[in-house]
């Protein structure tokens, strides 16, 4: 086959587009695939279906065929060489993931879902992507376990697009084909656009279970703790990247997700800054809305009740408050002046007091959560200059001592809630360092063990966690009593930068993706490299508790 151009004329246009696309000499009578491609090296593989919405490009496909160079992941077919698509697009919407393919062309998955998971519906959206212009003719067809489940009938780069939705219960495979029409497979660019399995777990109402929430550029991972840190969902968020902070409240089955997103993009020039926020059912796992706030947004936290949401205006900026938000429709409140770089919160246990820390204060800032005001400042801590300031802070069950990572200090600090007092500095011993240009900060990551008998503060310079007996605290300081590398060969760029102990203190991880187990120290596992992740546990489809992302301890709760 050889690359020849085409024009269209598009309403209102008058400048040609040039169409780069499978042309005249190609195998014209062809209905079927022409070019089969190899399965993954170690050959097929059982597909790790989870509980819940599964996009179908993070799956392997078993045994490809494609008519006209490789099948494209999130791109159009384009050409014979790889990844020379480009962004799928069907009548004029484009889509982030799925596949581009040329007729004939097959794709085949494993429906076999994992950790007791059963899949139940197909979906996809179809059509002759944009990129043939009015050209090709396509059929679309869905097998399951050998036997066709849809047929699209005809459809050409004309065609109005079209979704499929089909019912898999207790189907073993999955296939999926395009044919070309009665004039061959010219132009034939078929795509399968935001294809995706749902699956559920049948469990007794009563089994808990709990999953670590991890949210990554584009998406958020679910972990099953009790199974070892096993991936068990990925839930596709193609919008959501440049992260900012994640918050869950299990009283009203919502994660709230903070990221900057698209907001640097060309088409905001000379517009006012701002951030997303992003509120998600975490039982429909959908999400309920996505609002803009100026002039960021950053790490922010919930009441116990879920009605309130505090959220710092972003410490990329000079910006200076917190938004109080109302937790079911992120409408603003009110607003909390504290200092330049609003950046980290915590919420109290009792749900009564929130904490904020800001990058340009050496004090923490303490409010009622009645009333939203300011009701004590903590400090003042350690401070080194002007853009130097609180960073990491974590609180105890009691609300009494906070521990408080600090610009240029390689360790951390100690602050009395009742007295409004620092009562201890206490530096890392044994392990020298060398201040980075800011805003890289040394020590950035502190956490409770859910006991409280434990501190773990971050070493960015050496890779490094190291641990601190606190259980003599107030009238004793802490002692360093352990250190462990978790330095990432594959990536000299990895820092340390956040840590968090599941609530039953087994293990720990580490933004760099390390989990810790917490009594032998031993690094037992590596996921994803992220400094936004909690814990939430269900009973059945039910969310009944949610944690903090912030390592706050548990001492005398109830709640395990």
């Amino acid at each position: 086959m050889h690359a020849y151009a085409a024009t269209r004329l598009f309403l209102g246009l008058s400048l040609p587009l040039v169409l780069l696309a499978c042309g005249n000499s190609g195998p014209v009578g062809l209905s079927g695939p022409s070019q089969n491609l190899p399965a993954p090296a170690d050959g097929p593989q059982q597909l790790a279906l989870g509980a819940g919405t599964n996009t179908l490009q993070y799956e392997p496909i078993l045994s490809p065929k494609n008519a006209w160079g490789p099948i494209e992941k999130n791109r159009s077919n384009g050409e014979q060489g790889a990844s020379d698509g480009h962004t799928l697009t069907l009548n004029g919407k484009t889509y982030a993931l799925g596949f581009g393919t040329h007729a004939g062309s097959e794709l085949t998955f494993n429906l076999t879902g994992s950790g007791g998971a059963s899949c139940t519906r197909f979906t996809a959206d179809i059509g002759v992507d944009d990129e043939v212009g009015p050209q090709g003719s396509v059929v679309f067809q869905v097998f399951l376990d050998g036997v066709q489940a849809y047929g699209s009938g005809l459809m050409t780069g004309t065609s109005v697009t079209k979704t499929v939705d089909l019912d898999v219960t207790n189907k073993t495979q999955l296939r999926l084909v395009a044919t070309g029409g009665t004039d061959g497979i010219r132009f034939d660019h078929a795509d399968w656009a935001d294809p995706k399995v749902t699956c559920r777990t049948a469990l007794p109402p009563t089994a808990v279970r709990h999953l670590k929430y991890v949210a990554v550029d584009r998406a958020i991972k679910v972990y099953d703790i009790d199974q070892g840190h096993t991936l068990v969902n990925t839930i596709s968020l193609p919008a959501m990247y440049g992260l900012r902070g994640i918050a869950a409240n299990a009283v009203t089955d919502r994660l709230y997700i903070p990221y900057w997103g698209d907001r640097d993009d060309a088409k905001y020039r000379g517009q006012v800054r701002f951030g997303y926020l992003m509120a998600f059912d975490l039982k429909t796992e959908q999400v309920i809305w996505t609002r803009k706030y100026s002039p960021s947004v950053d790490s922010l936290q919930i009441t116990p009740d879920g009605k309130k949401l505090y959220m710092p205006s972003g410490e990329d900026g000079t910006s200076n408050f917190w938004f109080v938000l109302d937790g079911a429709t992120g409408n603003e409140l009110t607003r909390i002046v504290v200092s330049p770089r609003a950046h980290n919160t915590n919420m109290g246990a009792s749900g009564a007091r929130v904490y904020l820390g800001g990058i340009k204060s050496n004090y923490l800032t303490v409010a009622d959560t009645k009333t939203d005001q300011i009701v004590q400042r903590v400090g003042p801590f350690l401070t080194s200059g002007p853009d130097s300031g609180i960073r990491p802070f974590v609180i105890n069950h009691a609300e009494t001592l906070v521990f408080v990572n600090l610009d240029h200090f390689s360790g951390f600090e100690i602050g009395d809630l009742v007295t409004g007092q620092k009562l201890f500095s206490v530096p890392v011993q044994g392990f020298p360092w060398v201040d980075a240009v800011w805003p890289v900060t040394q020590s950035h990551g502190v956490a409770l063990s859910p006991d409280e008998k434990e501190a773990w503060v971050l070493d960015s310079y050496n890779r490094a966690v190291h641990i601190f007996d606190i259980s003599g605290l107030p009238s004793q300081a802490p002692r360093q009593i352990a250190s462990i590398d978790v330095r990432d060969p594959n990536n000299a760029n990895s820092l340390p930068k956040w840590v968090n102990f599941t609530r039953d203190g087994r293990t720990a991880q580490i933004s760099t993706g390390h989990i810790i187990d917490g009594t032998t120290r031993k690094i037992i596992k590596k996921l994803d490299d992220t400094r936004y992740y909690l814990q939430v546990d269900f009973a059945g489809n039910e969310p009944v508790q949610a944690y903090s992302r912030y390592g706050v301890g548990y001492a005398g709760s109830t709640t395990k």
